[in-house]
């Protein structure tokens, strides 16, 4: 199972290149919400997902874990 790990956390590990691989997943739907978290994987094979937040705050911590691998 993998660890938990705060966006802070995770926007760190992918500005240094160490992010392999990035999934959104969703977990719940409350009425109108959509609350969804990332599942990584470093280079290094350790996984790790965040908490559920609301979907539009995670599609935006993905996309800027996708634009750093970009840039690596």
């Amino acid at each position: 199972m993998p660890e938990m790990i705060d966006v802070l956390k995770l926007e760190g590990l992918a500005i240094n290149g160490l992010v392999k691989e990035s999934t959104i997943l969703d977990c719940e739907k409350r009425g109108k919400i959509r609350m969804s978290k990332l599942l990584v994987k470093l280079v290094n094979g350790e996984e790790y997902e965040t908490p559920c937040y609301e979907y539009p705050r995670i599609s935006r911590v993905y996309v800027l874990i996708s634009k750093y691998k970009e840039l690596l």
